[in-house]
């Protein structure tokens, strides 16, 4: 995949980035069963996934191909997580968006009280739908022809990390043909 491609994959979440971060959800699901003591993080881009931790490469590399065969294979619940950052950012603008409403409003409803409650359930409501983008907007399940290329071990920012390197051969060929 050329760079162009990538940054058009990254900037419409295209095919590739919803694979690799439904990919990199199901990986650090089944590290953190092996590693429960280690902190993982992961980000997601055209040509692959970073695992952030310190956990030996072969592991990171067996972990990512069962969860490529498990997410086909009817496991698709493994592509979301509950601690993804999509949940994060659908929180920030629902709170945003529910404060700069309520504050719009005419006195004497543009309270601070009323802002503080609406800012509050637009923080409760915003887990099951953060759970509904990452379902429907952020993650898909990888198709047939996704394969794992391989694993780099690598330092970022000086902490451990792993980057998974896959491709995505449909992909190409939708990129190419159009």
């Amino acid at each position: 995949m050329n760079i162009a491609e990538q940054v058009v994959q990254q900037l419409t979440l295209g095919a590739s980035v919803r694979e690799n971060h439904a990919l990199e959800h199901a990986t650090i699901v089944l590290l953190s069963k092996r590693f429960p003591d280690v902190r993982l993080s992961g980000v997601s881009f055209a040509p692959g996934f970073f695992v952030f931790g310190d956990v030996p490469t072969d592991v990171v590399r067996s972990s990512a191909d069962q969860a490529l065969g498990r997410l086909r294979g009817g496991e698709p619940e493994m592509a979301i997580h509950e601690r993804c950052g999509t949940n994060l950012a659908v929180t920030g603008l629902l709170t945003a968006f529910c404060a700069m409403c309520v504050a719009r409003l005419p006195k004497p409803y543009n309270t601070f009280s009323n802002i503080v409650l609406a800012t509050t359930a637009a923080i409760i409501a915003s887990r099951p739908l953060g759970l509904l983008v990452q379902r429907y907007v952020t993650t898909r399940t990888p198709t047939s022809d996704m394969r794992i290329l391989g694993v780099q071990r690598m330092n970022v920012l000086g902490s451990p990390a792993h980057f998974v390197r896959t491709d995505h051969p449909a992909v190409h060929v939708i990129a190419s043909a159009s």
